[in-house]
């Protein structure tokens, strides 16, 4: 830069700064900063043209004292807006739609006995078509109206036939898998065969295969049954003995050596027996396919699916993720039925880590998957075709609730602060990682508990644990930071252009444009500018004036603290100050005031003609100024306005004169 030596001392210069779209930038140092960045920006709306204005704030919609867990949008047919359901200390609430208070929802399991779910962690919930689907990582619960009463309860497992339980997997949802075939049931006056379950779905080449008959007895029989096991290949039109009629023998372990479908046959009878068994004693497994070599994926185990409390939707198959005792397992439902997970359907995510799954997202025709420190993606529609990548095995998501679809891309919170997962345009099924948070990463906190949302074309971050939002422009890239008591928010929920927040605490609030409290609380703009050298780095500087360009809304006039800080010197501040002598003791005292040392007047109304509306009287921009003194090379401003009212600063100027350096 260069710089004119030859100045007039007694000629004043004046420069303005008109912009604030560079937000907030506290990494970089003074010298290296634009004009239009600040070290400090706090509760201000950037979206309006490059002016800064106080942001709008949020009503209390509902609330319940307690620990909050989850809330979920309920949507029932012919309703135009959805009821709002809640996990609050493991109690089940619902806010319908028009109402203002939370009812409190019984939930019952199996035998109809009310039951409370887990209370220390988060709850999440999908809706498949009338039915919302809730992962409380005690038991899967269903949410659904009956008789236009809300009511919950377990899911109840669904029973899958033989053939389902051989082909596609028994249920992990039942208390006993493997019991999807009523054995042993008493009835009738005889012996009869219910099914046949091979311990695997298809054969191996010379590899042994058992096969176990299920069967009913007649009640009160306490004799042993003799078992005849037989088969051929599907083609053959007799059968061969595997074997004769034995006692007890009720598993036999096959071993083929051709190639091809077989048809297994088992009969049974009461032991000493031997009258011609009827239909009912016999039971055909028919086409059961041996194959040449045994590919067969492991079944893995799934007993703690119902401690699951993460729960996606995605192309008509409902997905649990979350189970303590294996947190890197995803189970997935069968095609259009929440009550069946086979066994079959169950993936591990672990890539050598033993790292829980954190987050799910659903992203474009894909799932992407974080752990703390890994990204997979699973493409496909089904688990015959299902696919697994890793993205990257180093940056993970470390918040569950921190990603978020933005645009084309997923935002999540890293140990490594804010990322950016942006598709490939050559491969789909990758992605590169980059981060977002340059502006503002030292003071970006690393927390599990952060929860996200994608609104207002922005992208929010909030830390509970803080009281902190931090909102991102990602059209522009830029950050600003948001400070307040009410901003303790666990969970944000988005329907059209309504945002919803949850609290730690059971307290519900909405966003409205309208007003500029966070439900009755206070916050003030806060905004510092970096130490300017107004295009002179070498001279010393005589301030004389500052003029600042603001609007004033009709309704409201707008108070504003504004602190000028010449090199170390404070040389405007609204604070003052007295000293008193107190009578009795003698002892000098001092006594500090502050008050706004700007006031910009807002319009208003006479009867029908109301100013600030009015062609007679618009009231859109006021120019204040003041006198300031100082000599110095750099000047700080600093800006503070009043809470609960309308504000928007576009600019500011400072009347100098140069000397020389």
């Amino acid at each position: 830069m260069r710089q004119n030596i030859e100045v007039d001392p007694a000629r004043k210069v004046f420069e303005a700064f008109v912009d604030f779209s560079g937000g907030l930038n506290s990494e970089i140092t003074n010298e290296r900063l634009r004009e239009n960045e600040y070290p400090v920006m706090t509760n201000a709306d950037l979206s309006g043209r490059a002016s800064a204005r106080l942001r709008y704030g949020r009503t209390l919609v509902t609330s319940h004292s307690g620990a909050a867990q989850g809330m979920f949008f309920f949507y029932e047919e012919g309703q135009d807006y959805p009821h709002m359901v809640f996990i609050i200390n493991g109690h089940l609430f619902v806010k319908q739609n028009g109402s203002s208070t939370m009812v409190e929802v019984a939930i019952k399991d199996l035998d109809n006995a009310t039951i409370l779910v887990q209370n220390i962690r988060p709850v999440e919930a999908v809706q498949y078509r009338e039915t919302l689907y809730i992962a409380t990582g005690t038991k899967l619960i269903e949410f659904y109206i009956e008789s236009s009463t809300f009511k919950a309860r377990e899911v109840d497992p669904y029973m899958p036939t033989v053939m389902e339980g051989i082909y596609i997997g028994t249920n992990a949802l039942a208390e006993d898998p493997d019991g999807f075939i009523q054995d042993g049931v008493a009835g009738g006056t005889n012996v009869e065969v219910i099914g046949i379950r091979p311990e695997y779905s298809y054969g191996a080449l010379n590899e042994p295969i058992d096969m176990t008959a299920y069967i009913a007895i007649p009640s009160g029989y306490g004799g042993t049954i003799d078992y005849k096991w037989e088969y051929k290949m599907n083609s053959a039109t007799s059968y061969t003995v595997a074997k004769d009629w034995t006692a007890s023998h009720k598993t036999h372990a096959f071993t083929f050596t051709t190639v091809g479908q077989y048809d297994i046959r088992v009969t049974a009878r009461k032991t000493g027996d031997s009258a011609e068994p009827e239909l009912s004693q016999q039971y055909v497994l028919g086409s059961f396919q041996i194959r040449t070599i045994a590919d067969r994926p492991s079944i893995l185990p799934s007993d703690g699916i119902h401690q699951c409390n993460h729960i996606v939707l995605h192309w008509d198959r409902i997905l649990l993720y979350g189970d303590p005792s294996r947190p890197y397992h995803l189970y997935i439902s069968d095609l259009e039925n929440p009550y069946y997970f086979p066994t079959n359907n169950t993936i591990n995510f672990d890539i050598g880590r033993q790292e829980p799954l954190n987050s799910a997202v659903r992203f474009q025709d894909m799932l992407v998957f974080f752990s703390k420190t890994s990204i997979q993606t699973l493409t496909g529609k089904s688990p015959e075709d299902y696919g697994r990548y890793v993205i990257n095995d180093t940056i993970g998501c470390i918040a569950p609730w921190s990603a978020k679809v933005v645009g084309n891309r997923v935002y999540f919170l890293s140990h490594e602060g804010a990322q950016e997962l942006k598709p490939n345009p050559y491969r789909l099924e990758t992605m590169n990682v980059g981060r977002i948070d340059a502006n503002i990463r030292s003071e970006l906190p690393v927390d599990t508990n952060a929860c996200a949302a994608f609104n207002d074309n922005q992208y929010w971050l909030a830390f509970p644990d803080k009281k902190l939002v931090y909102r991102y422009y990602f059209e522009a890239g830029v950050w600003a930071r948001d400070e307040s008591d009410k901003l303790n928010i666990l969970q944000f929920l988005t329907y059209g252009d309504d945002c919803y927040n949850l609290t730690k605490n059971g307290s519900v609030m909405k966003h409205d444009r309208e007003v500029f409290t966070d439900a009755g609380t206070d916050y003030p703009m806060e905004i510092e500018t970096k130490s300017h050298d107004l295009s002179a780095s070498f001279n010393y500087k005589k301030l004389k004036r500052v003029y600042l360009l603001a609007r004033a809304y009709q309704e409201f006039s707008s108070d504003l603290y504004l602190t000028i800080q010449a090199d170390n010197v404070i040389t405007l501040t609204p604070e003052s100050g007295h000293a008193e002598v107190d009578p009795v003791t003698g002892f000098v005292t001092w006594h500090d005031t502050t008050a706004p040392n700007f006031h910009f007047r807002g319009g208003s109304s006479l009867g029908f003609w109301e100013l600030g509306e009015s062609v007679l009287g618009e009231v859109y921009l006021s120019v204040l100024k003041t006198s300031i003194r100082g000599k110095c090379r750099r000047v700080k401003l600093k800006f503070h306005t009043i809470g609960g009212k309308p504000f928007e600063l576009f600019g500011f100027g400072l009347e100098f004169k140069l000397k020389k350096p």
